[in-house]
Protein backbone atom coordinates (compact mmCIF):
# COMPACT_ATOMS: atom_id res chain seq x y z
CA UNK A 1 0.00 0.00 0.00
CA UNK A 2 1.96 3.28 -1.17
CA UNK A 3 2.09 6.49 1.13
CA UNK A 4 0.10 7.96 -0.84
CA UNK A 5 -3.07 5.84 -0.95
CA UNK A 6 -2.74 5.74 3.27
CA UNK A 7 -2.61 9.61 3.35
CA UNK A 8 -5.52 9.92 0.68
CA UNK A 9 -7.51 7.26 3.22
CA UNK A 10 -6.94 9.28 5.89
CA UNK A 11 -8.17 12.85 4.74
CA UNK A 12 -11.51 10.43 3.64
CA UNK A 13 -11.74 8.74 7.02
CA UNK A 14 -11.36 11.81 9.02
CA UNK A 15 -14.78 13.09 7.28
CA UNK A 16 -17.87 11.48 8.75
CA UNK A 17 -19.62 11.67 5.42
CA UNK A 18 -16.50 9.22 4.10
CA UNK A 19 -16.91 7.19 7.02
CA UNK A 20 -20.82 6.77 6.56
CA UNK A 21 -20.85 6.61 3.16
CA UNK A 22 -18.00 3.60 3.47
CA UNK A 23 -20.05 1.89 6.30
CA UNK A 24 -23.71 2.04 4.33
CA UNK A 25 -21.18 0.50 0.79
CA UNK A 26 -20.06 -2.29 3.31
CA UNK A 27 -23.73 -3.33 4.06
CA UNK A 28 -25.53 -2.79 0.73
CA UNK A 29 -22.32 -5.03 -0.31
CA UNK A 30 -23.21 -7.85 1.95
CA UNK A 31 -26.80 -8.11 1.63
CA UNK A 32 -25.94 -8.18 -1.91
CA UNK A 33 -23.92 -10.93 -1.83
CA UNK A 34 -25.88 -13.18 0.69
CA UNK A 35 -28.44 -12.56 -1.83
CA UNK A 36 -26.99 -13.77 -4.61
CA UNK A 37 -25.47 -16.91 -2.61
CA UNK A 38 -27.93 -17.54 -0.71
CA UNK A 39 -31.17 -17.43 -2.67
CA UNK A 40 -31.76 -19.10 -5.83
CA UNK A 41 -31.91 -15.80 -7.99
CA UNK A 42 -32.82 -17.50 -11.30
CA UNK A 43 -35.59 -19.49 -10.17
CA UNK A 44 -37.12 -16.41 -8.57
CA UNK A 45 -36.72 -13.99 -11.17
CA UNK A 46 -38.34 -16.92 -13.21
CA UNK A 47 -41.59 -17.16 -10.61
CA UNK A 48 -41.54 -13.10 -9.98
CA UNK A 49 -44.43 -12.42 -12.70
CA UNK A 50 -46.26 -15.92 -12.50
CA UNK A 51 -48.96 -15.38 -10.95
CA UNK A 52 -49.66 -19.01 -10.23
CA UNK A 53 -46.58 -19.08 -7.76
CA UNK A 54 -47.80 -16.88 -5.88
CA UNK A 55 -51.89 -18.16 -6.00
CA UNK A 56 -51.29 -19.42 -2.42
CA UNK A 57 -50.39 -16.01 -0.95
CA UNK A 58 -52.51 -14.14 0.56
CA UNK A 59 -53.29 -10.67 -1.32
CA UNK A 60 -52.00 -6.77 -0.20
CA UNK A 61 -51.01 -8.20 3.50
CA UNK A 62 -49.00 -6.01 6.04
CA UNK A 63 -46.23 -7.55 7.51
CA UNK A 64 -46.53 -9.76 10.58
CA UNK A 65 -44.28 -6.84 12.73
CA UNK A 66 -47.09 -4.80 12.81
CA UNK A 67 -48.69 -6.90 15.40
CA UNK A 68 -45.60 -5.23 17.65
CA UNK A 69 -47.58 -1.81 17.42
CA UNK A 70 -51.20 -2.61 17.66
CA UNK A 71 -53.84 -3.11 19.93
CA UNK A 72 -56.06 -5.62 17.35
CA UNK A 73 -53.48 -8.65 16.82
CA UNK A 74 -53.71 -9.36 13.01
CA UNK A 75 -53.66 -13.33 12.02
CA UNK A 76 -50.77 -13.81 10.53
CA UNK A 77 -50.32 -16.05 7.87
CA UNK A 78 -48.79 -19.93 8.75
CA UNK A 79 -47.10 -21.96 6.45
CA UNK A 80 -46.71 -25.93 7.39
CA UNK A 81 -44.00 -28.04 5.47
CA UNK A 82 -43.47 -31.94 4.93
CA UNK A 83 -40.40 -31.22 3.36
CA UNK A 84 -39.03 -34.43 1.34
CA UNK A 85 -40.92 -37.15 2.45
CA UNK A 86 -40.88 -41.37 1.60
CA UNK A 87 -44.19 -43.42 1.89
CA UNK A 88 -42.19 -46.60 2.33
CA UNK A 89 -42.63 -50.25 3.82
CA UNK A 90 -45.17 -49.70 7.14
CA UNK A 91 -44.30 -45.56 6.94
CA UNK A 92 -47.17 -44.86 4.91
CA UNK A 93 -48.33 -41.63 6.75
CA UNK A 94 -46.48 -38.12 8.15
CA UNK A 95 -48.13 -35.54 10.27
CA UNK A 96 -47.69 -31.63 10.81
CA UNK A 97 -49.25 -29.71 13.78
CA UNK A 98 -50.41 -26.39 14.61
CA UNK A 99 -50.66 -24.41 18.01
CA UNK A 100 -53.47 -22.45 16.99
CA UNK A 101 -54.38 -19.75 19.13
CA UNK A 102 -55.87 -17.28 17.25
CA UNK A 103 -58.94 -15.69 18.01
CA UNK A 104 -60.32 -15.29 14.00
CA UNK A 105 -60.00 -17.75 11.54
CA UNK A 106 -58.00 -18.32 8.38
CA UNK A 107 -59.55 -16.89 5.02
CA UNK A 108 -58.60 -20.37 3.32
CA UNK A 109 -56.13 -23.17 4.21
CA UNK A 110 -54.72 -25.16 1.11
CA UNK A 111 -52.09 -28.15 0.44
CA UNK A 112 -49.67 -28.41 -2.30
CA UNK A 113 -48.14 -31.15 -3.27
CA UNK A 114 -45.08 -31.20 -5.97
CA UNK A 115 -42.96 -33.16 -7.60
CA UNK A 116 -44.37 -37.02 -6.56
CA UNK A 117 -42.15 -39.93 -7.79
CA UNK A 118 -44.42 -43.42 -7.33
CA UNK A 119 -43.50 -47.00 -8.32
CA UNK A 120 -46.09 -49.68 -8.09
CA UNK A 121 -49.51 -48.30 -7.90
CA UNK A 122 -50.74 -45.04 -8.22
CA UNK A 123 -51.21 -43.65 -4.92
CA UNK A 124 -54.08 -41.72 -3.27
CA UNK A 125 -53.13 -39.25 -0.66
CA UNK A 126 -55.41 -38.73 1.79
CA UNK A 127 -55.06 -35.39 4.59
CA UNK A 128 -57.20 -35.65 7.73
CA UNK A 129 -56.83 -33.41 10.59
CA UNK A 130 -57.32 -33.96 13.93
CA UNK A 131 -58.79 -31.22 16.10
CA UNK A 132 -57.67 -29.98 19.73
CA UNK A 133 -60.88 -31.72 20.99
CA UNK A 134 -59.84 -35.00 19.69
CA UNK A 135 -62.23 -35.80 17.01
CA UNK A 136 -60.86 -36.66 13.05
CA UNK A 137 -62.28 -35.47 9.67
CA UNK A 138 -61.36 -36.32 6.45
CA UNK A 139 -60.20 -32.66 4.74
CA UNK A 140 -58.91 -33.75 0.97
CA UNK A 141 -58.41 -36.24 -0.95
CA UNK A 142 -55.99 -36.49 -4.26
CA UNK A 143 -56.31 -39.26 -6.68
CA UNK A 144 -52.78 -39.59 -8.45
CA UNK A 145 -52.87 -40.10 -12.36
CA UNK A 146 -51.70 -43.65 -13.34
CA UNK A 147 -48.69 -44.17 -15.64
CA UNK A 148 -49.04 -43.41 -19.22
CA UNK A 149 -48.20 -45.94 -22.40
CA UNK A 150 -44.84 -46.28 -23.11
CA UNK A 151 -43.74 -44.51 -19.28
CA UNK A 152 -41.68 -46.61 -17.07
CA UNK A 153 -41.16 -46.37 -12.89
CA UNK A 154 -40.42 -43.85 -11.27
CA UNK A 155 -43.50 -42.36 -12.05
CA UNK A 156 -43.25 -38.11 -11.71
CA UNK A 157 -46.66 -36.31 -11.33
CA UNK A 158 -47.07 -32.64 -10.49
CA UNK A 159 -43.49 -31.87 -11.59
CA UNK A 160 -44.19 -28.69 -13.83
CA UNK A 161 -46.57 -26.80 -11.31
CA UNK A 162 -47.86 -28.22 -8.17
CA UNK A 163 -50.75 -29.67 -7.26
CA UNK A 164 -53.02 -27.03 -5.27
CA UNK A 165 -55.93 -28.47 -3.40
CA UNK A 166 -58.43 -25.13 -1.91
CA UNK A 167 -59.41 -27.26 1.10
CA UNK A 168 -61.84 -24.85 2.32
CA UNK A 169 -63.89 -24.96 -0.63
CA UNK A 170 -64.19 -28.54 -0.49
CA UNK A 171 -67.73 -30.46 -0.87
CA UNK A 172 -66.09 -33.46 0.63
CA UNK A 173 -65.03 -31.48 3.74
CA UNK A 174 -68.17 -29.69 4.22
CA UNK A 175 -70.35 -32.66 4.23
CA UNK A 176 -67.60 -34.34 6.85
CA UNK A 177 -67.85 -31.53 9.25
CA UNK A 178 -71.46 -31.29 8.69
CA UNK A 179 -71.78 -35.22 9.28
CA UNK A 180 -69.51 -34.44 12.26
CA UNK A 181 -71.44 -31.57 14.06
CA UNK A 182 -74.15 -34.02 13.71
CA UNK A 183 -72.73 -37.02 15.48
CA UNK A 184 -70.72 -35.64 17.81
CA UNK A 185 -72.73 -32.14 19.18
CA UNK A 186 -76.23 -32.95 18.18
CA UNK A 187 -75.93 -30.07 16.20
CA UNK A 188 -78.02 -29.96 12.49
CA UNK A 189 -76.17 -27.99 9.99
CA UNK A 190 -75.88 -28.53 6.16
CA UNK A 191 -73.37 -28.74 4.06
CA UNK A 192 -74.04 -25.79 1.83
CA UNK A 193 -74.61 -23.59 5.22
CA UNK A 194 -70.74 -24.92 5.87
CA UNK A 195 -69.57 -23.56 2.81
CA UNK A 196 -71.56 -20.28 2.91
CA UNK A 197 -70.37 -19.74 6.42
CA UNK A 198 -66.92 -20.81 5.48
CA UNK A 199 -65.35 -24.06 6.00
CA UNK A 200 -62.39 -23.09 8.21
CA UNK A 201 -65.17 -21.81 10.46
CA UNK A 202 -66.73 -25.04 11.18
CA UNK A 203 -63.33 -26.46 11.30
CA UNK A 204 -61.61 -24.41 13.85
CA UNK A 205 -64.39 -24.17 16.05
CA UNK A 206 -66.88 -25.63 18.64
CA UNK A 207 -70.56 -24.91 19.00
CA UNK A 208 -71.27 -22.81 22.42
CA UNK A 209 -74.71 -21.92 23.96
CA UNK A 210 -76.15 -21.70 19.68
CA UNK A 211 -72.49 -20.01 18.45
CA UNK A 212 -69.53 -20.95 17.31
CA UNK A 213 -66.60 -20.45 19.40
CA UNK A 214 -62.32 -20.85 18.43
CA UNK A 215 -61.28 -23.68 19.18
CA UNK A 216 -57.91 -22.95 20.32
CA UNK A 217 -55.19 -25.65 20.56
CA UNK A 218 -52.95 -28.01 18.82
CA UNK A 219 -54.46 -28.94 15.31
CA UNK A 220 -52.37 -32.64 13.57
CA UNK A 221 -52.67 -32.82 9.49
CA UNK A 222 -51.70 -36.18 8.87
CA UNK A 223 -51.10 -37.00 5.07
CA UNK A 224 -51.49 -40.48 4.30
CA UNK A 225 -50.32 -42.43 0.72
CA UNK A 226 -52.58 -45.34 0.37
CA UNK A 227 -51.22 -47.89 -2.24
CA UNK A 228 -51.82 -51.47 -2.90
CA UNK A 229 -47.71 -51.97 -3.87
CA UNK A 230 -44.64 -49.87 -4.15
CA UNK A 231 -43.19 -46.75 -2.93
CA UNK A 232 -44.25 -43.05 -2.87
CA UNK A 233 -41.54 -39.74 -2.46
CA UNK A 234 -42.86 -35.66 -2.59
CA UNK A 235 -40.33 -33.82 -3.13
CA UNK A 236 -42.31 -30.74 -1.37
CA UNK A 237 -45.51 -31.06 0.03
CA UNK A 238 -46.71 -28.03 2.75
CA UNK A 239 -50.36 -26.60 4.43
CA UNK A 240 -50.66 -23.08 3.98
CA UNK A 241 -53.18 -20.89 6.03
CA UNK A 242 -54.03 -17.68 4.84
CA UNK A 243 -53.91 -14.63 7.15
CA UNK A 244 -54.07 -11.14 7.50
CA UNK A 245 -50.70 -10.12 7.25
CA UNK A 246 -47.40 -12.23 5.82
CA UNK A 247 -43.52 -11.99 6.33
CA UNK A 248 -41.35 -9.53 7.16
CA UNK A 249 -42.12 -6.97 4.57
CA UNK A 250 -46.01 -8.24 3.61
CA UNK A 251 -47.32 -8.72 -0.31
CA UNK A 252 -48.32 -7.24 -2.95
CA UNK A 253 -51.98 -7.22 -4.92
CA UNK A 254 -50.63 -10.45 -7.01
CA UNK A 255 -49.45 -12.14 -3.55
CA UNK A 256 -45.61 -11.77 -3.94
CA UNK A 257 -43.74 -11.92 -0.65
CA UNK A 258 -42.14 -8.09 -0.98
CA UNK A 259 -39.11 -9.41 1.38
CA UNK A 260 -37.60 -11.28 -1.98
CA UNK A 261 -38.36 -8.64 -4.02
CA UNK A 262 -36.63 -6.34 -1.92
CA UNK A 263 -33.91 -8.62 -1.25
CA UNK A 264 -33.29 -8.73 -5.38
CA UNK A 265 -33.21 -4.88 -5.44
CA UNK A 266 -29.91 -4.92 -3.89
CA UNK A 267 -27.64 -6.73 -6.54
CA UNK A 268 -29.57 -5.86 -9.12
CA UNK A 269 -29.34 -1.97 -8.61
CA UNK A 270 -25.60 -2.04 -7.35
CA UNK A 271 -24.77 -3.89 -10.65
CA UNK A 272 -26.54 -1.61 -12.91
CA UNK A 273 -24.96 1.50 -11.45
CA UNK A 274 -21.82 0.58 -11.12
CA UNK A 275 -21.50 -1.44 -14.71
CA UNK A 276 -23.31 1.57 -16.17
CA UNK A 277 -21.14 3.94 -14.39
CA UNK A 278 -17.97 2.13 -15.20
CA UNK A 279 -18.44 1.77 -18.88
CA UNK A 280 -19.45 5.59 -19.27
CA UNK A 281 -16.63 6.78 -16.87
CA UNK A 282 -14.16 4.48 -18.82
CA UNK A 283 -15.48 5.67 -22.60
CA UNK A 284 -16.18 9.41 -21.68
CA UNK A 285 -12.73 9.65 -19.72
CA UNK A 286 -11.01 8.05 -22.84
CA UNK A 287 -12.68 10.20 -25.51
CA UNK A 288 -11.55 13.37 -23.46
CA UNK A 289 -8.01 12.35 -23.37
CA UNK A 290 -8.09 11.70 -26.85
CA UNK A 291 -10.04 14.39 -27.84
CA UNK A 292 -7.70 17.48 -25.63
CA UNK A 293 -4.18 15.61 -26.53
CA UNK A 294 -4.90 15.01 -30.01
CA UNK A 295 -6.58 18.27 -31.03
CA UNK A 296 -7.28 18.67 -34.38
CA UNK A 297 -9.81 17.20 -36.67
CA UNK A 298 -10.18 14.08 -34.09
CA UNK A 299 -10.76 17.02 -31.08
CA UNK A 300 -13.27 18.84 -33.45
CA UNK A 301 -14.98 14.98 -34.43
CA UNK A 302 -15.21 14.04 -30.74
CA UNK A 303 -16.71 17.21 -29.69
CA UNK A 304 -19.00 17.63 -32.52
CA UNK A 305 -20.46 14.15 -31.31
CA UNK A 306 -20.96 14.75 -28.11
CA UNK A 307 -22.36 18.46 -28.32
CA UNK A 308 -25.11 16.16 -30.74
CA UNK A 309 -25.23 13.42 -28.28
CA UNK A 310 -26.47 15.57 -25.56
CA UNK A 311 -28.82 17.21 -27.60
CA UNK A 312 -31.18 14.27 -28.07
CA UNK A 313 -33.88 13.62 -25.72
CA UNK A 314 -33.10 10.42 -23.76
CA UNK A 315 -37.05 9.51 -23.10
CA UNK A 316 -37.93 9.14 -26.75
CA UNK A 317 -35.41 7.25 -28.30
CA UNK A 318 -35.65 4.79 -24.94
CA UNK A 319 -38.92 4.05 -25.32
CA UNK A 320 -38.67 3.46 -29.10
CA UNK A 321 -35.62 1.19 -28.28
CA UNK A 322 -37.68 -0.39 -25.60
CA UNK A 323 -40.57 -1.20 -27.97
CA UNK A 324 -38.31 -2.21 -30.75
CA UNK A 325 -36.02 -4.54 -28.88
CA UNK A 326 -38.17 -5.17 -25.61
CA UNK A 327 -37.67 -3.86 -22.27
CA UNK A 328 -34.50 -5.61 -22.11
CA UNK A 329 -31.41 -5.13 -18.85
CA UNK A 330 -28.91 -4.04 -21.66
CA UNK A 331 -31.06 -2.24 -23.73
CA UNK A 332 -31.29 -0.12 -20.82
CA UNK A 333 -27.64 -0.13 -20.21
CA UNK A 334 -26.94 0.72 -23.86
CA UNK A 335 -29.11 3.84 -23.47
CA UNK A 336 -27.69 4.74 -20.26
CA UNK A 337 -24.08 4.30 -21.68
CA UNK A 338 -25.01 6.25 -24.78
CA UNK A 339 -26.28 9.27 -23.51
CA UNK A 340 -24.06 9.36 -20.69
CA UNK A 341 -20.38 9.76 -21.72
CA UNK A 342 -20.63 13.37 -23.41
CA UNK A 343 -20.78 15.49 -20.15
CA UNK A 344 -17.22 13.66 -18.88
CA UNK A 345 -15.93 13.37 -22.75
CA UNK A 346 -16.09 17.79 -22.12
CA UNK A 347 -14.82 17.82 -18.66
CA UNK A 348 -11.82 15.68 -19.42
CA UNK A 349 -10.56 17.37 -22.68
CA UNK A 350 -10.57 20.61 -20.74
CA UNK A 351 -8.47 19.80 -17.78
CA UNK A 352 -5.86 17.47 -20.36
CA UNK A 353 -5.82 20.79 -22.55
CA UNK A 354 -4.47 22.76 -19.79
CA UNK A 355 -2.25 19.68 -18.71
CA UNK A 356 -1.00 19.40 -22.40
CA UNK A 357 0.89 22.52 -22.47
CA UNK A 358 2.60 22.02 -18.76
CA UNK A 359 6.62 21.98 -18.67
CA UNK A 360 6.83 18.56 -17.65
CA UNK A 361 4.83 17.21 -20.45
CA UNK A 362 7.39 19.58 -22.89
CA UNK A 363 9.68 17.77 -21.21
CA UNK A 364 8.56 14.65 -21.60
CA UNK A 365 8.32 15.51 -25.42
CA UNK A 366 11.51 16.90 -25.56
CA UNK A 367 13.27 13.51 -24.64
CA UNK A 368 11.44 11.64 -27.42
CA UNK A 369 8.32 9.86 -25.08
CA UNK A 370 5.71 9.00 -27.72
CA UNK A 371 2.27 9.99 -27.51
CA UNK A 372 0.91 7.25 -25.90
CA UNK A 373 3.61 7.05 -23.12
CA UNK A 374 2.86 10.50 -22.87
CA UNK A 375 -0.99 10.26 -22.04
CA UNK A 376 -0.75 6.73 -19.88
CA UNK A 377 2.56 7.90 -17.85
CA UNK A 378 2.06 11.66 -17.61
CA UNK A 379 -1.63 13.05 -18.30
CA UNK A 380 -3.45 9.86 -16.96
CA UNK A 381 -2.25 10.03 -13.40
CA UNK A 382 -3.17 12.99 -13.11
CA UNK A 383 -7.01 12.71 -13.84
CA UNK A 384 -7.06 9.10 -12.22
CA UNK A 385 -8.88 10.54 -9.27
CA UNK A 386 -11.08 12.48 -10.73
CA UNK A 387 -12.29 9.52 -12.84
CA UNK A 388 -12.43 7.17 -9.78
CA UNK A 389 -14.59 10.44 -8.15
CA UNK A 390 -16.97 10.61 -11.26
CA UNK A 391 -17.62 6.49 -11.34
CA UNK A 392 -18.94 7.00 -8.03
CA UNK A 393 -20.98 10.57 -8.48
CA UNK A 394 -22.15 8.69 -11.67
CA UNK A 395 -23.33 5.37 -9.72
CA UNK A 396 -26.51 6.43 -7.96
CA UNK A 397 -27.65 9.11 -10.91
CA UNK A 398 -28.15 5.68 -12.88
CA UNK A 399 -29.85 3.99 -9.98
CA UNK A 400 -32.36 6.29 -9.76
CA UNK A 401 -32.57 6.48 -13.30
CA UNK A 402 -33.28 2.92 -13.68
CA UNK A 403 -35.50 3.34 -10.61
CA UNK A 404 -37.29 6.03 -12.42
CA UNK A 405 -37.74 4.00 -15.85
CA UNK A 406 -39.00 1.20 -14.54
CA UNK A 407 -41.64 3.44 -12.43
CA UNK A 408 -42.92 4.73 -15.99
CA UNK A 409 -43.36 0.95 -17.19
CA UNK A 410 -40.10 0.45 -18.89
CA UNK A 411 -37.64 -1.39 -16.93
CA UNK A 412 -37.09 -4.87 -17.30
CA UNK A 413 -40.12 -6.96 -16.25
CA UNK A 414 -37.88 -10.15 -15.97
CA UNK A 415 -35.99 -8.65 -12.90
CA UNK A 416 -37.54 -7.52 -10.03
CA UNK A 417 -36.52 -4.06 -9.23
CA UNK A 418 -37.35 -1.15 -6.17
CA UNK A 419 -38.36 0.79 -9.09
CA UNK A 420 -41.02 -1.83 -10.34
CA UNK A 421 -42.36 -2.52 -6.97
CA UNK A 422 -43.10 1.35 -6.59
CA UNK A 423 -44.62 1.29 -10.00
CA UNK A 424 -46.77 -1.94 -9.49
CA UNK A 425 -47.57 -0.43 -6.24
CA UNK A 426 -48.95 3.46 -7.84
CA UNK A 427 -50.69 1.76 -10.89
CA UNK A 428 -52.73 -0.54 -7.76
CA UNK A 429 -53.61 2.49 -6.06
CA UNK A 430 -51.20 1.27 -3.04
CA UNK A 431 -51.10 5.57 -2.06
CA UNK A 432 -54.85 5.79 -1.75
CA UNK A 433 -55.53 2.38 0.18
CA UNK A 434 -53.29 2.87 2.58
CA UNK A 435 -50.42 0.38 1.80
CA UNK A 436 -47.88 1.61 3.19
CA UNK A 437 -45.74 -1.21 3.49
CA UNK A 438 -45.48 -1.63 -0.38
CA UNK A 439 -44.36 1.81 -0.95
CA UNK A 440 -42.32 2.95 1.92
CA UNK A 441 -39.72 -0.13 1.82
CA UNK A 442 -38.50 0.44 -1.94
CA UNK A 443 -38.46 4.38 -1.87
CA UNK A 444 -36.13 4.30 1.50
CA UNK A 445 -33.86 1.82 -0.25
CA UNK A 446 -33.94 4.12 -2.94
CA UNK A 447 -32.93 6.94 -1.06
CA UNK A 448 -30.46 5.38 1.05
CA UNK A 449 -28.29 3.88 -2.13
CA UNK A 450 -28.16 7.06 -3.81
CA UNK A 451 -27.29 8.61 -0.35
CA UNK A 452 -24.36 6.31 0.20
CA UNK A 453 -22.48 7.31 -2.81
CA UNK A 454 -23.24 11.15 -2.41
CA UNK A 455 -21.68 10.90 0.79
CA UNK A 456 -18.55 8.76 -0.15
CA UNK A 457 -18.24 11.44 -3.11
CA UNK A 458 -18.26 14.19 -0.69
CA UNK A 459 -15.86 12.26 1.02
CA UNK A 460 -13.07 12.07 -1.98
CA UNK A 461 -13.83 15.64 -2.41
CA UNK A 462 -10.64 16.58 0.10
CA UNK A 463 -8.55 14.06 -1.36
CA UNK A 464 -9.33 14.93 -4.49
CA UNK A 465 -9.34 18.42 -4.59
CA UNK A 466 -6.71 20.54 -1.95
CA UNK A 467 -8.20 23.46 -1.67
CA UNK A 468 -11.42 22.08 -0.01
CA UNK A 469 -9.23 20.33 2.42
CA UNK A 470 -7.59 23.66 3.41
CA UNK A 471 -11.12 25.28 3.81
CA UNK A 472 -12.06 22.67 5.89
CA UNK A 473 -8.76 22.36 8.25
CA UNK A 474 -9.45 26.28 8.45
Amino acid sequence: MSAGFRGGFRIYWSTWTGRAGLAFLILLTAVSIYTITVLPVAEISRQWNDPQHWVDYPKSSPPTWVNLFSEKKLLETTTLNFGNTQFSGSSKSTYLTLNYQADSYPSYISLSIEKLRYTGTPPVLVLSIVRPDGYSVEASRIIVPPPRPGENPPITRFEQAPERVLITSSDDLARNLAQLYEDRFDVIVSPIKVLQDGVQRYLMSTPKDGALTPLKGVYRFTLTAIQSSGETSIENGRILMGGEAYGLMGTDVIGRDLAVGLLLGFPISLFIGLITSIIVTGLGASLGLVSGYFGGKVDNVIQRLADFMNNIPLLPILIFLVFSFGAKLWVIILVFVAFGWPGLTILTRSIVLQLRESQFIESARAVGASSLRIVARHIFPHIAPFIIAQIIFFTPSFILLEAALSFLGLGDPSLPTWGQILELGFRSAAVYLGYWWWILPPGILIIITSLTFVMISLGLEPVINPRVRVRSRG
